[in-house]
């Protein structure tokens, strides 16, 4: 796994703190469900990924703290210094896994209701195709396009299909 280097601070929200990148940038719903698959709106969080990297982050503090300590009563696990280290970064972790499931689960919720609405199918059924596809996305929107009726199919929606096919 690459690890990215450690972003500078930078503006953030104090809603989200524990975030240090940007989050992705959903398109309205307006933009058309192939559209908003095509951006991404649907795949995996990048937040598991984010997690990883401060696990990796606080490895290398943790060794610079400890190449630095000069304390003679404990060991250095034991030292204040290195216990706030861990605490920070374990903090940071479990609320960017937290994060990432519950936006995993809002992307699993979304797409199954947006492909309901867009064909005629029930939710039951999407999810069965769901479990059993194994491939991405768009490919998964292409074949229940073949394979099912679309509830209103318009001409913005017809060139966006035809332009994945190509």
């Amino acid at each position: 796994m690459k690890v990215p280097p450690k972003p500078r601070r930078g503006k953030r929200s104090p809603f989200y703190w524990w975030r240090r990148w940007k989050s992705h940038k959903y398109l309205p719903v307006k933009a058309g469900l192939l559209a908003r698959i095509q951006n991404g709106d649907f795949e995996y969080p990048e937040l598991f990924d984010w997690a990883k990297y401060e696990l990796h982050y606080m490895k290398d503090e943790l060794k610079a703290y400890t190449k630095e300590y000069r304390g003679f009563e404990t060991h250095v696990e034991h030292s204040d210094g290195y216990m706030d280290i861990e605490k920070r970064y374990m903090k940071r972790y479990n609320k960017l896994f937290e994060d990432a499931y519950e936006v995993e689960q809002k992307h699993l919720i979304s797409l199954v209701e947006a492909l309901t609405k867009e064909f005629i199918i029930t939710k039951e059924k999407v999810k069965i195709i769901m479990e059993e596809f194994g491939d991405t996305t768009e490919s998964l929107y292409l074949y229940i396009a073949d394979n099912y009726d679309f509830r209103k199919l318009t001409k913005k929606k017809t060139t966006q299909l035809l332009k994945a096919r190509i």
